[in-house]
């Protein structure tokens, strides 16, 4: 009967040895809602653009005072955030892209004064 009991007892702390713990778990989960979040930032980055687009948006970026950069051409982490700052204060989808309606209310600030 004694070496069963021992034996059980050796197996239950083994096997809870072998279980991550409380923190680790969380870890992990932590990871995995990392990866499924997407990155919106290196998508607007990586958006086909061409310098007089972004220079045209910077412009009206700055005269709407949302851009306070050099009006270069250059799309960069700052430009993506103005632009996403832009499109929240017009109702729009936050996400830095210069689609369609993001160019045209840019051009409408443009064409202010």
């Amino acid at each position: 009967m004694r070496p069963t009991i021992v034996v059980l007892i050796a197996a239950v702390l083994f096997v809870g040895c072998n279980t991550p713990s409380a923190e680790t778990r969380a870890k992990e989960q932590l990871e995995k809602m990392k990866e499924s979040i997407p990155d919106v930032e290196a998508a607007a980055l990586g958006q086909k653009v061409t310098a007089e687009q972004v220079k045209r948006a910077q412009e009206a970026l700055t005269k709407s005072s949302e851009y306070l950069g050099e009006a270069n051409g250059k799309l960069d982490a700052v430009t993506v955030n103005s632009i996403e700052a832009f499109q929240h204060a017009h109702g729009l989808k936050g996400d830095g892209i210069l689609n369609e309606k993001t160019e045209a209310l840019l051009q409408d600030e443009l064409a202010k004064k």
